[in-house]
């Protein structure tokens, strides 16, 4: 809700917060994970949405880069630090099936829309 508050205010000001600029949370499906997960950027070229997300845990704070193909929903993990987004040392995964309700399903889900 705070999302579409702040967008509401920046349709209607033109100017944005912070805190929407710097992180959107992403919604879960299910219940059970005790992180949080925010999306800090997300750019579309063609059908592939290339994105950094970070996830606040319990007791840590990573931050990954993903790659997601919304033509056929599959995803591939581009690197991951738990020290900074610029820490990110590049190192693709192959492309994977997602699993439904997972973290990364969700992300895709929301990458997607």
């Amino acid at each position: 809700m705070k999302f579409v508050a702040a967008l509401i205010a920046f349709i209607i000001t033109g100017t944005s917060t912070a805190a929407v600029a710097a992180e959107v949370p992403i919604p879960r499906s299910k219940a059970g994970d005790k992180g949080k997960y925010f999306l800090l950027e997300s750019k579309k070229k063609g059908s592939i949405v290339h994105a950094l997300h970070k996830r606040v845990g319990v007791d840590s704070v990573g931050y990954t880069k993903t790659e997601t193909n919304c033509a056929t929903m599959q995803m591939r993990a581009i690197g991951y630090s738990e020290e900074s987004p610029a820490a990110i040392k590049e190192n693709p995964t192959k492309w994977f099936e997602l699993v439904p309700g997972s973290s990364k399903s969700d992300l895709a889900n929301f990458v997607c829309k």
